[in-house]
């Protein structure tokens, strides 16, 4: 596991502690959960389109090939 080593203002770092105390978790997970949240909608978005993309590129396989063998029909 990596390890990362961050500099904050005292009083964000006070704020973060506060918040993963009232959640009763350590800090390290709090820290480690806020940014999974932030990070999980980009890497969705990022999926998405890679999926799309390819979906696209099947399909028009698809289509390619169905067009080759109705022409191949008609001969």
């Amino acid at each position: 596991m990596a390890r990362l080593t961050l500099r904050m203002p005292d009083s964000l770092h006070d704020a973060i502690a506060a918040l993963a105390d009232k959640e009763g978790v350590s800090l390290n997970h709090f820290v480690v959960y806020a940014l999974t949240q932030a990070t999980a909608s980009e890497l969705a978005l990022r999926q998405r389109a890679a999926f799309e993309a390819l979906r696209t590129r099947v399909a028009q396989a698809d289509a390619e090939a169905a067009l080759d063998e109705l022409l191949a029909g008609r001969e």
